[in-house]
């Protein structure tokens, strides 16, 4: 590094984007592919957490869709692709919500066990929220 004057010339830092590719080998879901940010605002994790621990679990599909979701390969039943966004979120089925959810918490938080299989628990999402919390 070059000093002009005895002051050293100050120099910006671009933060890294953070991402996970998550698949679904041994599920129902085999071959997806889903792209997810793990490097989120501290602003939008508290948004994602909020969201999950009150009664809104449309708006935390859609906060998750539209911060968290980059990109994916699934498709609808007619073979058109859906949209990887919070729309993409509530359309496709609960127990995959909840995967890709699981999915982000666990690797934002740097969990790298195996992945239980999904209750079937429609509060998931809201327990995902309370590991967000314990991280």
């Amino acid at each position: 590094m070059v000093a002009t004057n005895g002051v050293k010339e100050k120099k910006g830092f671009r933060i890294p984007e953070r991402t996970a590719l998550i698949t679904f080998e041994g599920t129902d879901y085999d071959g997806a592919e889903i792209q997810l940010r793990l490097s989120v605002s501290f602003a939008q994790f508290i948004a994602l957490r909020e969201s999950a621990q009150g009664e809104d679990q449309e708006g935390m599909a859609r906060l998750f869709g539209d911060n968290v979701l980059m990109e994916w390969n699934l498709e609808d039943d007619a073979g058109q692709p859906i949209p990887a966004t919070g729309d993409g979120m509530l359309a496709i089925p609960l127990d995959l919500t909840n995967l890709v959810v699981q999915h982000w918490v666990e690797a934002v938080a740097g969990v790298s066990a195996p992945l239980v299989p999904p209750s079937g628990d429609i509060n998931t999402l809201a327990a995902a929220s309370t590991a967000m919390g314990e991280g």
